[in-house]
Parts: structure tokens; C-alpha cells; sequence
């Protein structure tokens, strides 16, 4: 598994990446996880529409490297690592909780960690330890001199607070994807006492507070580590202690908050200068509460406003309108990510409306200089396109 296999490896991932015009998503079954990753770019990111399809290349792109240079072990030995804290060397009586994301090549973290013959464990979900578990073992023995199997605890497992305290306090130490999903549950993200609400990029996600929780219960000094893709494909992690005695004083509900805050705003930096190294934006959609509209709550419009009158109409706040360029434009639903490719006089209608315009029932609307009948207008309200 040479280094010019690797670069082979590379470019074909990039001539099925790049080499792929918008055109053809559809066709090959891709356009909804486009539309998926495209939403939340416009929930998060200031980035055009137009800019849209280049950055979704450029995140599949960093995804698929991520999968493929666990196979490499030659990308281990080219690591560079910036670490100040001692943590991954000591012989430390005491675990540490290392926290980290799906950022860069982030696999090769735990690989790193399995070299330098720290002991430790990975906290991850259920559906991980599913699908990858046994191929995760695979790897991890092959580059363990004593060919011991990684073990990995079920983050949904009630007890894992306990266990993981055992495991801290007889010198093992922890690691933390956070940025993975909020976990398997029935109840409503603001009901779940487990999870925090918290900014992120200028919005609310519910994130897990289980780490903040640990760290406050078993006193072990807390690592960040944040794994990085450079432009020559090399790869570099960098730790860093958070300084977590200044929230010595705080009750156990103000620590936790603080320090998830802390870590997120981590991935924030991260992401505003790297955005296309963060797997995450597949599934950033699971972080936050989708607003769901009242339905049928337009019909009322309508049947107020049958006999005329002044009515004042705008986008409903549940859709975003997507232009690419002159032949492809969308509408995209936030209540359930579906997307819907419109025709470029639909998106001016709706672009007409983005600043809701009184207007009179049952008269016509002119648009760019052209004639829309109330019928039409009449039937994007029921379709909750546009609303009172």
C-alpha cells in the first residue's frame, strides 16, 4: 500500500467527484442527499447558491479521503502532530477525556492513539459499532503490537457515565466523537433533559452534554484534539488542554453548559475557515428542532379573501429557494428536506414575494412586467408556498 497506490486512489476519487456535472446528480440518485448537504449549508454557511455545488464536491471529496486513508498506514508515519499537553505520552494514574470531530482525516486520531500504546476506549453509537465495528478491529489490530481489539462503549448505554468513570479513574482514558448524533430517542430534542441548546454559526442545535457531565463528575483534565487536511493531502492533529478551572465554582448544570459551549465553539473556528473538511453536514440536520407548519392553516386565507380584499402575502418561512444557475432552480422544504425543481418563472413569482406584497384578491399580481393570475396565486397558498 505504496504511496503512488494512494495517489492513485486519490485520483480516482476525484475524477468521480469533480467529473460529475450537476446535471447528472438526478440521474444517479444523488439528488436528495445534494439537497440534504445543500440546506444545511444555507441554514449555517453565508456561501451563494451558485457556490453550492463546488463546496458539496469539495466536502464529498474530504469524506471519501477520510474512508480511504485508514488503509494507508504510510499516512500515520506523514502525520504531524502539535501537542503540548503530554497527554497522549503520560503515564498518568488518572484517564483524560479526549474530545474530537469528524473533521480531516479524523480516523487516523484513533490510530494515533493506538500507536503512542495510550490506553483507551471510543464512545460512539450504536449504529456505528453496526456497521463498523468489526472492520474498526480489523485496522486497530493490524497496527497493535500486542494485537488488542479497540473497545468501544455504546453511548446510548444508561449506565455509561458509571462505567466510564471506572475506566478514568484506573487510568483509562476516554475518547469523544461530539459532533455525532444526539442519539436514538422518541422525545423531542427540547425535551430530552440529556441534550443542551446551544449557538452554533449563529444558530440553535441541541447538543449532547454526557461529556461536561463526565468531566465534572471525575475531575480528568480534558483534551481537544482537532485532526486537519492540508492542501498536499498531508494531515496534522493538534491538542490542546481547555482550561477547565474556571468553571471550578459552577453547580454541575452551569459546568456542563460552559464546557459544551467551549468544545462547539472549537468546531465553530474550525468550520469558518475549513467548512469542507467536516463530515458532519450530512447529518446536522438531527441537531436541531425542523419547524413543522400548521396545516391547512392557508385555507383560511383563502376563504377569508375569496370575496376580495387586501391580502398581505409572502414566502412561507418553511421553504428556501435555491438557485444554482438559469436551469436548475429548487424549492426546499425545511420541515422535511424534500427538495423540488421549479421552473424559472415560479422561482421569480416567489422571489417577488420574498418581501411580502399586500395585494388584492382576486386580481392579478404583475411580475417582471407579466400577468400572474389569482388562480395561480391562489394555489401556491394551498400549497403553503406562499402564506398570510
Amino acid at each position: 500500500m505504496s504511496h503512488k497506490t494512494y495517489l492513485q486512489e486519490v485520483n480516482k476519487i476525484r475524477k468521480s467527484i469533480y467529473g460529475t456535472p450537476f446535471e447528472d446528480i438526478q440521474n444517479l440518485g444523488l439528488l436528495g442527499t445534494f439537497s440534504l448537504v445543500s440546506a444545511n449549508i444555507l441554514r449555517f454557511l453565508d456561501r451563494k447558491y451558485e457556490e453550492h455545488y463546488k463546496l458539496i464536491q469539495d466536502i464529498q471529496f474530504h469524506r471519501a479521503l477520510s474512508a480511504l486513508d485508514q488503509y494507508f498506514p504510510h499516512k500515520l508515519q506523514q502525520l504531524k502532530v502539535k501537542d503540548n499537553t503530554g497527554a497522549v505520552t503520560s503515564k498518568s494514574e488518572k484517564g483524560h477525556i479526549f474530545v474530537t470531530f469528524h473533521t480531516g482525516s479524523y480516523r487516523l486520531f484513533i490510530q494515533h492513539l493506538n500507536l503512542s500504546a495510550l490506553p483507551f476506549c471510543l464512545v460512539t453509537e450504536g449504529k456505528y459499532i453496526e456497521e463498523q465495528g468489526a472492520q474498526t478491529q480489523i485496522l486497530f489490530k493490524q497496527l497493535n503490537a500486542e494485537n488488542k481489539d479497540l473497545e468501544i462503549l455504546e453511548a446510548e448505554n444508561p449506565r455509561l457515565l458509571f462505567e466510564l468513570m471506572k475506566r478514568i479513574n484506573t487510568g483509562i482514558s476516554v475518547v469523544f466523537f461530539i459532533d455525532g448524533n444526539t442519539g436514538v430517542s422518541e422525545k423531542k430534542l427540547e425535551e430530552n433533559k440529556n441534550l443542551l441548546k446551544i449557538d452554533f454559526l449563529n444558530h440553535n442545535i441541541y447538543a449532547r452534554q454526557g461529556i461536561s457531565m463526565l468531566a465534572y463528575l471525575s475531575k480528568a483534565q480534558v483534551i481537544l484534539a482537532l485532526v486537519k487536511r492540508n492542501k498536499n493531502l498531508s494531515d496534522r492533529i493538534s491538542f490542546r488542554k481547555l482550561n477547565t478551572k474556571k468553571y471550578e465554582k459552577y453547580n454541575r448544570n452551569d459546568y456542563a453548559n460552559a464546557l459544551t459551549k467551549s468544545l462547539f465553539e472549537a468546531l465553530e473556528g474550525f468550520l469558518k475557515k475549513y467548512p469542507e473538511q467536516w463530515e458532519g453536514w450530512f447529518y446536522i440536520q438531527k441537531f436541531f428542532e425542523q419547524e413543522v407548519p400548521e396545516a391547512l392553516s392557508n385555507h383560511a386565507v383563502i376563504e377569508k379573501f375569496l370575496g376580495g380584499g387586501e391580502i398581505v402575502l409572502g414566502v412561507s418561512k418553511y421553504l428556501q429557494l435555491v438557485k444554482y444557475d438559469e436551469d436548475n432552480v429548487f424549492v426546499i422544504t425545511k420541515k422535511d428536506y424534500q427538495i423540488m425543481k421549479i421552473t424559472p418563472f415560479l422561482y421569480d413569482v416567489l422571489l417577488y414575494f420574498q418581501t411580502p406584497k399586500s395585494i388584492t384578491a382576486n386580481n392579478d399580481v404583475i411580475v417582471n412586467e407579466q400577468a400572474v393570475g389569482w388562480e395561480f396565486v391562489e394555489e401556491l397558498i394551498e400549497m403553503d408556498f406562499l402564506s398570510a
